[in-house]
């Protein structure tokens, strides 16, 4: 069977779900070299990935219309889509839907039109695949109780680590708590910003990263002489900000899994974490843990931070646990399990 990798994730910006489709790809190609990655004409960055380009444009209409019809006139193949989305009509694909932020009742957090699109696309994309991969026991869960998904059918790939290079000289320097993607209302950055005086009171300032990504909703965030603000910071910048604070504190209230979490701990930087379930699955107890929306745990977790250091041990653990390899040896399995149905399938006919 020909194995086929939707590639839109190529033509957008990297976060998150978009990293985690590029260490899947790249794991995936390297152990399977004849495994076609398909993509838009409008590339973002390749990564030495081998591709193959098709149709024009390089949004929901590519993938929608190009890919799907592109999909359509091959013989014996699966489309893997890796970033949530996928095309509704192919009815032979695996599809990856890495957490239901869309289905909470916070409509605040996404445009109108973004979440009118994933709460229409999703649960049909989920009912139609051959299989369903989510990145935690937590997603899995979630599947099975918004969309009635078996659990055989919801296959857990986790995360792996991007490659972390650093920039060089340090971007800042000091005393400094790092907040991430707080253009995203689900982050919770603007709590923190309002702790700002606890956070100067216990000796640091605060750097804050934001993105001009506009599928979420509008957050209204307080300026500060102690506040520093970065846009759309290149990869190197980031993990080196990571590496130089004192810690990155990671206030969401909804969350999948939390990469920025997992790299700041292999960093050797601590965690500052809001109190989620899927995040004690994950990270178990290497991160500082405080209750949502509470300022004296917030404090408290900052007196913590003073004597907290990231062990080995737990850096070790979690590089085993959570790296590409893994992950592509655990898709490949399951990728065969359908393959060889379809083989039975096809010889019973």
């Amino acid at each position: 069977m020909k194995i086929i990798i939707n590639g839109r994730f190529l033509s957008q910006s990297p976060s998150g779900v978009q990293n985690y489709a590029m260490g899947i790809a790249q794991a995936l190609q390297a152990s399977m070299p004849d495994v076609e990655i398909v993509c838009p004409p409008l590339l973002h960055t390749s990564h030495n990935l081998k591709t193959k380009t098709i149709g024009s444009g390089s949004g929901f209409v590519w993938e929608q219309w190009h890919l799907a019809r592109y999909m359509r006139k091959q013989k014996n193949a699966i489309l893997i889509n890796l970033c949530n989305a996928a095309p509704l009509f192919v009815s032979h694909q695996i599809v990856t839907i890495h957490d239901l932020a869309y289905e909470q009742r916070h409509v605040h957090w996404f445009t109108f039109a973004f979440r009118w699109w994933y709460r229409f696309l999703i649960p049909r994309l989920a009912k139609k695949a051959k299989l369903v991969f989510t990145v935690s026991h937590f997603s899995q869960k979630e599947l099975m109780t918004h969309y009635g998904c078996h659990e055989s059918k919801i296959k857990i790939v986790p995360n792996g680590l991007p490659v972390i290079r650093f920039a060089t000289p340090p971007p800042i320097e000091g005393h400094y708590l790092l907040l991430t993607a707080a253009n995203n209302p689900r982050k919770n950055a603007a709590w923190v910003i309002n702790q700002l005086e606890t956070i100067n009171r216990n000796g640091y300032k605060l750097v804050v990263l934001g993105s001009s990504a506009s599928v979420f909703g509008k957050v209204n965030l307080k300026t500060h002489a102690s506040i520093l603000f970065f846009e759309n910071v290149d990869t190197a910048v980031y993990h080196s900000l990571i590496k130089n604070a004192s810690a990155l504190v990671f206030p969401s209230l909804y969350e999948g899994f939390g990469i920025p979490i997992l790299e700041s701990i292999v960093i050797g930087t601590p965690v500052i974490a809001s109190h989620l379930d899927v995040f004690r699955e994950s990270f178990q107890q290497v991160p500082i843990y405080f209750e949502l929306q509470n300022q004296k745990s917030f404090e408290n977790a900052l007196i913590e931070l003073k004597n907290k250091k990231i062990e080995r041990k737990d850096i070790d653990s979690l590089q085993n646990k959570f790296n590409f390899e893994v992950s592509n040896q655990l898709l490949t399995e399951y990728l065969n399990e359908v393959i060889n149905e379809n083989s039975i399938s096809t010889r019973l006919v």
